[in-house]
């Protein structure tokens, strides 16, 4: 259950993960989400899969991940907004795990290249981006104990890796606070990655197109991951575009079939952005 945002309550007054309503209404014959049986077994097994790697790490204090068979760990601190500490950054959300396996499979993206990671969070993001190639990645947060966080978890992670990573990505990553639009970072990026950010009950839209204007290079593509949430005054996706496009840029859908097979859900996209 994500604490990120509150979801549509049922009648009993108890949250439903998305994945478990899926599955419900793939058996549900009224449903206009009802499935054939002959399908429902390759379905199930799918959405159960997606409710497995979703929930599996969620409560832990350290989450395993593995980018290219490389697996380091990140701390989580679990009630960081409750304890007004960390506020929501301190844990994985499935977003950023659906962006780092996106990346995993298309590496290009920051193989290679200048990379800066906005609202971090963990540090888990950054860590993949290193792991598959980038030449830099600045990895950022707007609340400094997340940035500490990120800092003691990418630690961690060359630790975890063979000696020969260790040594080649050490000076990879830069950890430090950056407010979005702020104007404080003074320079461009080939790759900027995102993960679930889009999100106005928490964060304002309009500063994460500033920042994207203000980082992105003529050539540059952002990488964002997208998790639906209901929002009452409008709908994020919609004023992100519509901000995005006001500033000159150009927000593309990735199709599904693009997406990792396992680490994909019907709630969660991945955008890219480029400049005209």
């Amino acid at each position: 259950m994500n604490s990120k945002e509150e979801k549509s309550e049922g009648s009993n007054g108890l949250n439903s993960h998305p994945t478990a309503k899926a599955i419900f209404a793939a058996f549900d014959a009224n449903s206009p989400m009802h499935v054939s049986k002959r399908v429902q077994s390759d379905f199930v097994r799918k959405q159960l899969q997606s409710l497995g790697w979703r929930s599996r790490y969620s409560q832990s204090k350290d989450y395993p991940i593995s980018v290219k068979g490389r697996t380091f760990t990140v701390e989580q601190i679990q009630r960081g907004e409750i304890d007004g500490t960390h506020g929501t950054g301190a844990t994985v959300w499935p977003a950023s795990i659906v962006l780092l396996k996106y990346l995993e499979l298309h590496s290009d993206k920051v193989k290679g290249k200048n990379v800066i990671d906005l609202g971090s969070g963990t540090g888990i993001t950054s860590m993949a981006a290193a792991i598959l190639g980038a030449k830099r990645v600045v990895c950022t947060d707007g609340v400094e104990n997340v940035v500490k966080l990120a800092q003691q978890n990418i630690s961690k992670a060359y630790t975890q890796l063979g000696e020969e990573e260790q040594r080649s990505k050490r000076d990879c990553i830069e950890v430090q606070r950056y407010w979005w639009g702020s104007g404080s970072m003074n320079e461009q990026f080939d790759t900027i990655i995102i993960a679930d950010c889009v999100l106005p009950k928490l964060y304002p839209i309009a500063p994460l197109v500033d920042a994207l204007d203000e980082l992105m290079k003529e050539d540059a593509v952002a990488v964002l991951s997208y998790e639906h949430r209901h929002f009452e005054s409008y709908h994020p996706k919609d004023k992100f575009r519509e901000l995005a496009e006001a500033r000159g840029m150009i927000v593309k859908k990735i199709p599904a079939v693009q997406l990792d097979p396992v680490y994909s859900v019907e709630d969660i996209e991945i955008w890219e952005v480029t400049k005209k």
